[in-house]
């Protein structure tokens, strides 16, 4: 995997080496309210991250996070959020994202900036044919960075992941590498 930037974010790969600093964002309040995540310790967390694979690149699978920093300022500052992309092992070539934002960052355009670059190296550089994302229907922000990003609803999956113990509902959304490469020459052709 490598580092991506944006032009306010550093995307920082998740390794061995920094999972815990993962594992203590996943704890910050506010990331589990819609947030399917794993309930495991920090020790067992870093065994989970150890077992990835450590190359982002066309034909691997596996799950792959980056942490959130902005661009400015010393590699040791707090992460703001992190950005996953899990990609499957089956042809055509294709993924799940994931993201989240620490609350005292939120509706700053973060997600949506950290997403964008999470999609663009899917598509671009991994050769992926179609991306796939979930929402709880009542987190407004996620469906806003969702359809920001290019995605389109897919319609709703009753009881289609657990949220604090609790079974719900999830939006299903995709966006095809076609409709990425329209919107990616619109941008290119209202930007020149």
């Amino acid at each position: 995997m490598r580092l991506l930037r944006t032009a306010r974010l550093r995307l920082v790969p998740v390794t061995p080496a920094n999972a815990e600093v993962l594992w203590d964002v996943l704890q910050r309040p506010g990331l589990r309210d819609f947030q399917d995540l794993p309930d495991v310790g920090k020790a067992q967390f870093a065994r989970i991250v150890a077992q990835r694979p450590a190359e982002l690149r066309a034909g691997a699978g596996g799950r792959y996070e980056w942490l959130l920093y902005f661009e400015r300022g010393a590699s040791t500052e707090q992460p703001i959020g992190w950005v996953s992309l899990r990609v499957a092992e089956r042809v055509p070539p294709s993924g799940e994202v994931g993201y989240s934002v620490v609350v005292e960052q939120r509706n700053r355009g973060i997600a949506s900036e950290a997403l964008g670059a999470i999609v663009e190296e899917a598509f671009a550089r991994v050769g992926l044919h179609e991306l796939r994302a979930y929402c709880v229907p009542g987190n407004a922000a996620s469906l806003g960075v969702l359809r920001r990003c290019g995605f389109r609803g897919d319609g709703l999956t009753a009881h289609g992941a657990t949220v604090n113990g609790r079974s719900v509902d999830v939006a299903a959304f995709s966006l095809a590498r076609e409709r990425w490469e329209e919107l990616t020459h619109r941008r290119s052709a209202i930007g020149s």
